[in-house]
């Protein structure tokens, strides 16, 4: 990854934290441009895109993440695109999506309980709420299995 980008990378998530979501908008893409393969400048321009309301723009960036991932790519990496789209699929309302991506992230970490959180919510949004403790149960350890199948 080139200094540039790991310039604008940071320069982003000062201006997130400032709360400048357009400006951080800019630099993560900006670092995207430059190093598309560069993990937390693509998941910090789809939160930038998701703070200034345009989820679609911030799903459509995480998959193009999953999209260029490679054998190579870490288990850890496949898991964090695939959660984080499922998180951006559910604020925007796209539950069965979210469900689906959450599932794939699943398949992928099955020891990851964030992705039980994230199919805790969707499912109570679903109102399938038995599905919906289960995997908050999962999620918390109280749970060995789930009832369904994450």
């Amino acid at each position: 990854m080139s200094a540039l980008a790991r310039r604008y990378y940071v320069r982003g998530r000062g201006e997130l934290e400032r709360g400048d979501a357009e400006g951080a908008c800019e630099s993560f893409r900006a670092a995207n441009d430059l190093a598309p393969n560069f993990l937390s400048a693509r998941l910090g321009f789809a939160a930038a895109l998701a703070k200034l309301g345009d989820g679609p723009r911030a799903a459509q960036v995480l998959r193009a993440g999953v999209a260029r991932l490679g054998p190579e790519s870490s288990q850890r990496a496949r898991c964090t695109l695939w959660r984080s789209l499922g998180d951006v699929l559910v604020s925007g309302g796209d539950y069965l999506g979210a469900v689906d991506a959450f599932r794939e992230a699943a398949s992928i970490d099955p020891t990851d309980r964030t992705v039980d959180q994230g199919l805790a919510r969707v499912y109570a949004k679903l109102g399938r709420w038995r599905d919906s403790f289960s995997h908050l149960a999962l999620s918390a350890g109280v749970a060995a299995t789930p009832t369904v199948k994450p």
